[in-house]
Parts: structure tokens; sequence; C-alpha cells
């Protein structure tokens, strides 16, 4: 899978390059900035997400995500101010997380990955899941690049699950998707076997499609 590019907007020289070191160690591209006349002057077209830290020596990065926006790439705010007023505004112009200084790198990375991964299933005919891709246009599944026979139920709620990570899906949600109308000869157990099929053909992930007793289902995070 291609490299993601950085774009840290950062004016501490530490705290730069400690994360420009940390994610280029864990396969992203990293490239600098440090005002934001810098940041103006640079092509931003293929730069997948951007963090920005908020006071900067030439003004305030708040004022450079309408440019960023353009371009419907994410952003992480990275900054010391920790106020409430400043996340919530931070949040409302179109960021898409707000993390406060001192942070772990761990954290930073885990952060990164997820807004990455959401923005990837949102705008793209790809939804992705560790090694597992789905091409929604293809309604094909791929895992370790191998394609994966599904019957066309099994896809449409493997494409639910994967567009709703972490969401328990009620029974009677995921019979309405896939079966419409409740087909003839479809019953509650007709959901059961169709997913336990699944699971099995998901191999190591068909685990973390988890039951949720008395509720229905949910695909949690890879983990």
């Amino acid at each position: 899978m291609q490299k993601s590019k950085i774009l840290v907007l950062e004016d501490n020289k530490i705290i730069r390059e400690g994360i420009k070191e940390y994610l280029e160690e864990n396969n992203y591209i990293v490239e600098e900035v440090t005002t934001i006349e810098e940041f103006y002057n640079k092509f931003i077209d293929d730069i997948d997400m951007f963090l920005l830290d908020i006071n900067l020596p030439d003004g305030n990065a708040f004022n450079i995500v309408p440019k960023i926006k353009k371009i419907k790439k994410p952003i992480i705010f990275l900054t010391v101010r920790d106020e409430e007023e400043d996340i919530i505004n931070g949040l409302k112009i179109g960021g898409d997380d707000y993390i406060t200084k001192p942070f772990k790198l761990s954290i930073l990375k885990a952060r990164i990955e997820t807004v990455l991964r959401r923005y990837r299933n949102e705008n793209s005919r790809f939804i992705y899941y560790d090694k597992m891709v789905l091409d929604i246009e293809g309604t094909a599944l791929y895992i370790d690049g191998n394609e994966v026979e599904l019957r066309p139920k099994e896809y449409l709620l493997l494409e639910t699950f994967m567009k709703n990570i972490e969401k328990t899906l009620t029974r009677d949600f995921l019979m309405e998707i896939t079966w419409d109308n409740y087909e003839e000869f479809v019953n509650d157990n007709t959901l059961s076997v169709t997913i336990k099929r699944l699971r099995e053909k998901l191999e190591i992930y068909g685990k973390n499609i988890k039951t949720i007793r008395g509720l229905g289902y949910k695909l949690e995070s890879y983990k």
C-alpha cells in the first residue's frame, strides 16, 4: 500500500523532529514547515494529512484551515491550548481531531491511523481494514492481496459492517438492508447462518465480528 504523506506545521524544532522521526519509522512520509508563510509557499495537493500547531510565529493556524479544506484533506491540531473553547472551535472550523501537548507519539500515531482510515472509507471506492480491502465499485473483497469469493448477501453484510466499525447493528437492521422485505423463506436464523459463513471466509478477521447478545452484531476495530 502506498505510504501516506503527512505535513507537520510546528515551530518547535524538538517536537517537529521527534514527530518526523517517529512517523518515518512507522512507514509515513513526513514534510515539515515552521511558519504560515512557509505553508502558503508549499505545494500541498499531494499531502494526505496535516498536523498543525496553532500558535505560530506569524499567526494562527486556524486561518489556513479553509485552504486545506479545499483539497478535502484531514487536519489534526497539536497544541498547548487546552481550553474547552479552543478545542470546540478547532473542531467546528474543520479539525478532525485535537491533541493537547504534551502527548505520546504512540497516541498520535493511533489518532492519525483512525482519521486516515475514516477519510479513505468516506472518499474512496476502497474500504481498508488492516490487510483486508473491500472494493465497493467492484463489489469484491481482498485479503492480503488475494480475492475472497463472497456471496451477494455476505458482501452486503460485510460492506455494512466495514462502514460502521465499532457500531452495534441490530438484527432487524441487518435483515432489512440485506434481504428486501424479508424475502420469502428468510427468517432470523438465515442471518445467523450467513454471518457464520462470512466469519469463516474472513479468516483471522472473522473473530472481530462480535455478537452483541440480545441486540445484534458489531465489527470491532482491528487491533
